[in-house]
This record gives structure tokens, C-alpha cells and sequence, in this order.
């Protein structure tokens, strides 16, 4: 007889019990798939966490934006706190830090991971913030890359079920950013007015003397608004600075002054020599509301290094108005003095 006329076995009835326990292990199978197990509690498998990290790696470009988007997305204060921070550390070490903290203790870290999943799918994938940086397309495209994989991951019902929520919530990355933006301009407005209000007084010494002081205040208020950590200023024998910041994980001295005239070489001459004192990766910023002379912005190089880059009055109005970003004029001001070799650089000199 040809084998394929041979007759089928004749199956043993199956146990219901076995019925049940198969039908138990998938819905077991499908709730950890999609997320939650049967106490409730979400879980994600270890391929949608490494997703996630190479996201948030991706998503923003500088650790402070990163940082400013976990706050939003409701990561605790203590918990960020807690990260590696600073020059020398890459973000895929602190995102990955990140997600091991709260994926290790899932009582507590399961709701922040659940905010933090949202706040990235719900991010506009044109990535404008990218978009802008120099090669900008192609870090705009590693991220949307990399936000994909995590959505393909994560299902696109669960994708759904996550925008619903979120709009419900009102915890979506864009209505972050909009109230974030808006608290920003009036923030942004208030110094402005400050500087405004300090342009109008006069230039009698006691007058000027006051006003020195309100104006590194501005300034500190200034910085701290773009989270770059200001310090007051600090005296040694012999010397004295205005405050410092830490910018893009460099540490910047500051010097401000508001005086009647342009400033000359010697003060720039004066304020380069004790930047020089400091850390070998420590810069200067020289602020002056009167601008400085072409010899003083000459001063700058003469050494054949820049220890400092300039700003001046008109930078600073264009900050306060809103006009320019703080952080990406710095940038500019740091990468014409690298590439060009010139301490002062205005919006539009590129």
C-alpha cells in the first residue's frame, strides 16, 4: 500500500486539564507581550528597554535637553539626580541607567518608565530641535529611526491606548512643551524688563555701582533659565571674577561689566590671564553691555589662543527679546572662535 493511503493514528482524548493549563500559559504569554502581567503591573521585555534606551540616546543631542525631557516626562528629581552627569559620560550610559533603575525595582519604577514611554512616542518625529544642529537631518534621522523601532515594538495598539491616554492626561510631549515654552516667555519677559529697567539708569558712581551689581544678578537669573548653573562671584588674594557656569559640560568663567565706554585690550588682556589660571578645559565669557574696541576683540588672539569669547549689549538684547536662543549662541560664539579663530561673533556673521 502506498504510504500516503496509510490510515492516521487515532489520538488519545485530550485532558481538559491540559486544555487548561495551555490556555492559562498563553494568556500569560499575551499579558506579558502587551505589557502587563496578571497582578496588574506593567512589565516590558528586555528587547522593548534596549529600544527605548537607543531612543532616548537619540532624541535629543545634549544632556542637558535630555535631562530637561525626563523632568517633563515626570522622572523624579532624586532620581535624575542620581545619574553620571557631565563631561565624559555618554548618554546611552545614563539612559541605560536609567531604564536599569526602574526596570529593577517595578513597584515604583514602573510608572515612571510607563511616563517616559509616552512622553517619546508622543514626540514630533520632524525633530526640530535636531533639525537645526549642524548636521542636523541626520541626527533628526537616527532619532525617528530610533522612536520607530520602539513603536513597532510596542504594538500599534498599545501606541493608541498610549496617545488616548496621554491627550486625557494632558501629558503629551507637545502640551509639555507649550506650557513649558509659555512659562519660559514670561519668565524670559521678566528679565527683559529688568534689563530694561537697568538701561534707564544713570551713569553717576553711586548709580553705576548699583547697577554693576543688578546686572550680574540679571545675568546669574539669565543663565539659570537655560540651566546652566550659575555660581556667584568668588575672590582670591589679588583677584576677582563674576560667577561661572557650566556650559555643555565645559566650565565657563564670567566676567560682566556695564560701563560708559567700549572696553579695552587690557581688560580682556587681564581677564584671559586669570581664566589661564584655572582648569585646563575652562573658558572664558566676557560680557560687556558697551560692547569692546576692535583692539580689545584683537587682544582676544594676540596670545594665539582664545581663553575667552565676547558678548555684548547687542547680543544680550537679542537674548532678551527672545530673538535667539542663549544656549545656541553660545554654541555659535564657541565654534566661530574654534573655527575662525575670532572671540566675538553676532548672529548673521556666519
Amino acid at each position: 500500500m502506498h504510504r500516503d493511503w496509510l490510515p492516521l493514528p487515532v489520538l488519545a482524548p485530550v485532558d481538559p486539564r491540559c486544555e487548561l493549563a495551555f490556555e492559562h500559559l498563553l494568556r500569560l504569554f499575551q499579558q506579558r507581550r502587551s505589557g502587563t502581567t496578571l497582578a496588574g503591573m506593567k512589565v516590558y521585555s528586555a528587547v522593548i528597554l534596549n529600544a527605548l534606551v537607543d531612543a532616548l540616546r537619540t532624541i535629543y543631542w545634549f544632556q542637558n535637553d535630555l535631562r530637561s525631557f525626563l523632568t517633563r516626562a515626570g522622572v523624579p528629581a532624586d532620581v535624575l539626580g542620581a545619574l553620571p552627569w557631565g563631561p565624559g559620560t555618554y548618554k546611552r550610559i545614563i539612559a541605560q541607567r536609567l531604564v536599569d533603575q526602574l526596570a529593577g525595582e517595578p513597584a515604583v519604577g514602573m510608572p515612571i518608565l510607563n511616563g517616559i514611554i509616552d512622553s517619546v512616542v508622543e514626540m514630533d518625529e520632524d525633530m526640530p530641535h535636531l533639525v537645526r544642529l549642524d548636521d542636523g537631518k541626520k541626527k533628526a534621522d537616527d532619532a525617528r529611526r530610533a522612536v520607530r523601532a520602539l513603536k513597532d515594538l510596542l504594538g500599534r495598539e498599545t501606541i493608541a491606548e498610549r496617545a488616548d491616554r496621554a491627550r486625557r492626561e494632558a501629558r503629551t510631549e507637545a502640551e509639555r512643551s507649550r506650557v513649558a515654552r509659555i512659562q519660559r516667555q514670561r519668565d524670559l519677559k521678566a528679565l527683559n524688563d529688568r534689563f530694561l529697567a537697568l538701561s534707564m539708569i544713570p551713569d553717576d558712581a553711586a548709580s553705576k555701582r548699583r547697577r554693576g551689581f543688578q546686572f550680574q544678578e540679571l545675568l546669574r537669573d539669565l543663565f539659570a533659565l537655560h540651566d546652566m548653573d550659575p555660581r556667584g562671584s568668588m575672590a582670591r588674594p589679588g583677584e576677582q571674577i563674576d560667577g561661572s557656569i557650566v556650559f555643555d559640560g565645559s566650565f565657563l568663567v564670567v566676567e560682566a561689566k556695564w560701563e560708559a565706554k567700549p572696553i579695552e585690550p587690557k581688560d580682556v588682556r587681564d581677564f584671559q590671564g586669570k581664566v589661564q589660571t584655572k582648569l585646563d578645559n575652562t573658558l572664558g565669557l566676557f560680557v560687556s553691555m558697551s560692547g569692546f574696541t576692535d583692539y580689545a576683540v584683537e587682544e582676544a588672539a594676540r596670545s594665539g589662543r582664545i581663553y575667552a569669547v565676547l558678548m555684548d549689549g547687542s547680543d544680550l538684547a537679542q537674548v532678551f527679546q527672545g530673538l535667539v536662543d542663549l544656549t545656541e549662541l553660545l554654541r555659535r560664539k564657541l565654534r566661530h572662535a574654534a573655527e575662525y579663530g575670532r572671540a566675538m561673533y553676532h548672529v548673521g556673521d556666519d
